[in-house]
């Protein structure tokens, strides 16, 4: 898949999706919960809390989980929650997904992890690796961001993202530190004499913590027109994320995100 189009061929084929809304919708998100219901996406309910819409999808009543007018607070401890059965792992975190440049692209993590320690960035890129699959990528390239692409002491986040490459992660394959450009742009890696697996051609994104993934996305969302949506993976019941300050097209590509992994 290269585009939000794709995406949403693969979601209408699924078939309408129990949606459980965790908190009544905003005005953005009834249209694009409307526009879901139209295209054959989605079937919502609305539920008074994140604990009530976290049980529904739990016990199959819903198939995909979406952060309505409840806080991120209350959303995500619905999410952890044990009795709730919703992780998959020890870590759940966020992904970002976003159509630039002809293809679409995975930033991670953007709204979960605050300070991700090393072994916890590996369990981002291994979270991120089902829906790099889901959206037709077999082998899903992974670019560990930094502002340079040499190891410096001095910079830690470097020296992380030189081992995270030498691990030999299942499913992927791991490249870092790369600056942004080196990550997407052929030319870039090109002209500063950049190779690698990743160099130019990434599938996944990984950032040194939710500050810049926080920064890096909005600024995608707010100063381009680049369709995007983002999940919060890690979980065994497709989960959806976005911010109440969203516009209703994010939140629609959101929705479609989430009947595509459930």
């Amino acid at each position: 898949m290269k585009t939000f189009a794709d995406i949403l061929s693969a979601a209408r084929d699924k078939g309408p999706r129990g949606l459980a809304v965790a908190g009544a919708p905003n005005v953005e998100l009834e249209e694009a919960i409307q526009r879901a219901e139209q295209e054959g996406l989605a079937s919502p309910q609305v539920f008074d809390s994140a604990d009530s819409a976290a049980i529904a999808v739990r016990d199959g009543e819903c198939d995909v989980l979406m952060k309505g007018s409840v806080s991120t607070k209350a959303f995500m401890q619905a999410v952890l929650k044990k009795e709730h059965k919703l992780r998959s792992g020890h870590l759940i975190s966020h992904v970002f997904v976003t159509e630039l440049r002809g293809r679409l692209i995975i930033i991670t993590d953007a709204g979960v992890c605050i300070a991700p320690t090393l072994e916890e960035k590996v369990e981002i890129i291994r979270n991120a690796i089902p829906l790099a699959n889901r959206l037709g990528i077999e082998l899903p390239k992974v670019a560990v961001l930094a502002a340079v692409e040499k190891v410096d002491p001095k910079m830690p986040v470097t020296v992380e993202a030189d081992a995270l490459s030498k691990m030999a992660i299942p499913g992927c394959v791991v490249q870092g530190p790369l600056a942004l450009d080196l990550a997407v742009s052929p030319a870039a890696a090109e002209t500063k004499g950049v190779s690698g697996p990743a160099a130019g051609r990434a599938d996944i994104l990984v950032v040194p913590d939710v500050a810049a993934g926080n920064i890096f996305a909005k600024s995608i969302m707010y100063f381009s027109n680049c369709p995007t949506g983002g999940l919060v993976v890690g979980t065994n019941k497709a989960v959806t994320f976005s911010s109440r300050s969203d516009s209703a097209d994010t939140k629609f590509h959101t929705l479609a995100l989430g009947v595509l992994m459930s």
